[in-house]
């Protein structure tokens, strides 16, 4: 980070072994790792749909997470579900109640929804307070204007700008430009690396200098880098 001029970063937690604490000792570990970087290194928490059976379990963990640090919850990926299933809805209902927005994964596997997104929509108007952060295939629907639509429809929403971002955006010519100004206020820069990917840093990667190539204003590429997620998530700029 300080060889990159990263002042701070947010990492998501996900379901590969190791990634999250196993036990109540890993846990204190990882509490323990991440003091050491307070204000800098910022976590997202998960749990997965058979770890709970009720809301009230499900704010439980969250509140007990949030209290320790926690500023939001995610990558959530629904494995197998619909993106409004009832296993699904209890963390949209526990995150509002709790106040951590969720970063959510969505494919043709986890998180299922339909062209245009009905089962996504019918989650922002149902609560209309649980942030949502949509990520992966959410891109797809760029291209028939359904992002952009429920951006501009729904103050819930925002949007990661990680590769799934890039990819859908530099398929779109001069819309992608327009499409970013438009929106900045709700997007947020996103690498999706990690352990896997961090060896190949600072060779440089399309999705991690694809925004320098838009001539974008500099207000904008503030919003978009920084001020954004900064507000969003209520972190203290340096």
């Amino acid at each position: 980070m300080t060889r990159m001029h990263v002042t701070q970063c947010i990492i998501h937690p996900l379901d590969h072994k190791g990634s999250r604490p196993g036990n109540e000792g890993e846990r204190q570990q990882m509490l323990e790792n991440y003091s050491k970087y307070k204000g800098r290194i910022h976590r997202f928490c998960i749990i997965y749909p058979d770890e709970v059976q009720t809301i009230e379990d499900t704010v439980k963990i969250l509140e007990r997470e949030k209290k320790d640090g926690a500023i939001g919850f995610g990558e959530h990926y629904g494995v197998g579900l619909m993106f409004d299933d009832p296993k699904n809805l209890f963390f949209y209902d526990a995150c509002n109640r709790v106040g951590l927005p969720v970063m959510f994964h969505i494919d043709q596997k986890r998180n299922m929804d339909e062209n245009k997104l009905p089962h996504l929509e019918k989650v922002l108007k149902a609560y209309p307070q649980c942030i949502l952060i949509a990520h992966s295939y959410w891109w797809r629907q760029l291209g028939n204007r359904t992002c952009e639509r429920l951006l501009q429809t729904y103050p819930n929403l925002y949007a990661d700008l990680s590769p799934a971002a890039v990819a859908a955006l530099s398929s779109q010519g001069d819309y992608a430009r327009e499409f970013i100004i438009r929106n900045a206020d709700k997007l947020l820069f996103g690498t999706d690396a990690g352990w896997w990917s961090l060896a190949t840093i600072p060779a440089p990667e399309k999705e991690w200098t694809y925004f320098e190539t838009l001539n974008l204003p500099a207000d904008v590429k503030n919003k978009i880098y920084r001020e954004s997620a900064a507000k969003l998530l209520k972190l203290e700029l340096k």
